[in-house]
């Protein structure tokens, strides 16, 4: 029993070979030292014959199994070690965002898991293969042939290096080139099965990429497309009406035998200016609202602001002469450090809402406080209140609320607030009023000194 013990340890540690070399050692072993005559390979009596073989066969029967054991063992881990070098790959081109994080991420992996050198060739859009990650010992140029013949087969190759196609639903997209370090076995069929794995996962990775970058810029597109529909029919709308009355003005005037008195010649006179003041204003707001997008700096300096408030009051005095205006109290404001002339534009974009939206008779309500280091600036209305819908959808650029109403306008004065109030690192929002009506707020971040060392600064 200690004899098959031994041929038990060393079929263990040892191979199928040395195995059975030791169950035929340990049974000679045992033969010579303790069956008569001993210290001896005679055997006197038969019935030790029987013994000994049936030691013999029992022993290699046990050097088998465990020989199998420890195969099956290798394997397991094996396979154990592949799948947990798979996951680790899977799970990083599954956060990688670009092609070239994808791919250092697979060389790192394949160059580890398998002691060579590794390279990824991807193909560009004239079909030339162009490497991602340098890896290669090898000079390049002796890989480039071969893998544009493995990128036309779509077959893998082992030429000195192993090359694996990068194929996903469509076409071979490029090529990953392995070369096992001096001194390596051949590639076993486990191993070249496992590098097809790593292959396919990276070639789904990368068409992953292709397909999102085919999806964003399919969607800028479109976006793009209906911009431009949109800023057609908004400005072709609020442009014509404008044009029509400035020519059916400009006939008028030309006829030689229409009598015009001082009156009639002074009325179509103040239609032409007004109506081409709305046409100025309208392309204005277009360029302002590109400038600001564009990412305009903001030229801050230290205001006050019951007194920008005062200024967008008189610029819209003669427009709300026929609404009752409210300032509620302001407080004992401090001066704030903003682009004044971008507050006065979001105040004046919100009264001329006001004026346009709401009936003649309402009250409009303006607010300004701080909350820390925010300035807030409310304009309330006690009007028919917010559209229905999202009311963030009211500062999207030629939204309008009612597209086919007849007010001027092409939707662009709310979000020209939003891009100012963004440009200070605040934002605007659209509220129903607590009596009825909307109300909205201008968030500012500024910042803040007391009056009278602000007066001594600026003095």
């Amino acid at each position: 029993m200690v004899y098959l013990l031994g041929s038990t340890i060393g079929a263990l540690r040892l191979g199928r070979a040395p195995s059975v070399l030791l169950a035929v050692l340990n049974m000679l072993a045992f033969d010579y030292m303790f069956v008569p005559p001993t210290f001896s390979l005679e055997v006197e009596d038969t019935r030790y014959l029987f013994a000994l073989a049936v030691m013999l066969v029992v022993s290699l029967v046990i050097a088998n199994l465990m020989v199998s054991i420890r195969r099956h063992r290798e394997i397991a881990l094996a396979g154990e070690r592949r799948t947990a070098v798979l996951y680790a790959m899977s799970r990083e081109l599954a956060i990688a965002t670009d092609a070239r994080t994808m791919v250092n991420a697979a060389v790192r992996h394949v160059g580890g898991t398998f002691q060579g050198e590794v390279d990824v060739l991807l193909a560009d859009d004239e079909g030339q293969l162009l490497p991602v990650a340098g890896g290669l010992s090898l000079p390049l140029q002796p890989h480039l042939p071969f893998a544009a013949t493995v990128v036309a087969s779509g077959e893998r190759a082992v030429r000195g290096a192993i090359y694996l196609p990068l194929r996903d639903i469509h076409r071979v997209q490029g090529v990953m080139v392995v070369c096992p370090a001096p001194g390596l076995p051949a590639p076993s069929a486990d191993m070249l099965n496992l590098l097809d794995a790593f292959a396919a996962q990276l070639a789904l990775s990368l068409q992953r990429v292709s397909l999102a970058e085919t999806a964003a810029a399919a969607r800028v597109a479109a976006e793009r497309a209906a911009l431009r529909n949109t800023l057609l029919a908004s400005i072709s709308h609020d442009l014509r009406t404008p044009l029509a009355a400035i020519a059916g003005a400009g006939s008028l005037l030309a006829q030689p035998d229409y009598a015009l008195n001082v009156d009639r010649r002074t009325t179509l006179g103040a239609l032409i200016e007004r109506k081409a003041g709305d046409m100025t204003a309208l392309l204005a707001n277009v360029l302002e609202l590109t400038r600001m997008e564009a990412g305009d700096t903001v030229r801050t300096d230290w205001h006050a602001v019951d007194e920008l408030i005062s200024i967008a009051i008189r610029h819209n005095e003669a427009r709300l002469s026929r609404w009752r205006l409210v300032v509620q109290p302001t407080g004992d404001l401090p001066l704030v450090r903003v682009d004044g002339t971008l507050v006065l534009q979001m105040l004046n974009n919100l009264l001329e809402n006001a004026s346009k939206y709401t009936p003649a008779g309402t009250t409009v309500t303006i607010a300004a406080s701080l909350h820390g280091d925010q300035l807030q600036i409310s304009v309330g209305d006690d009007g028919p209140g917010l559209p229905a819908g999202d009311p963030d959808m009211l500062f999207e650029k030629f939204h309008r609320s009612h597209a086919e109403s007849g007010v001027v306008g092409a939707g662009l004065g709310l979000a020209i607030c939003r891009a100012a109030a963004r440009l200070h690192g605040g934002d605007i929002r659209a509220l129903p009023n607590a009596g009825g009506g909307a109300r909205f707020e201008i968030r500012l971040p500024v910042s803040t000194q007391a009056v009278g060392a602000a007066t001594m600064e600026t003095t």
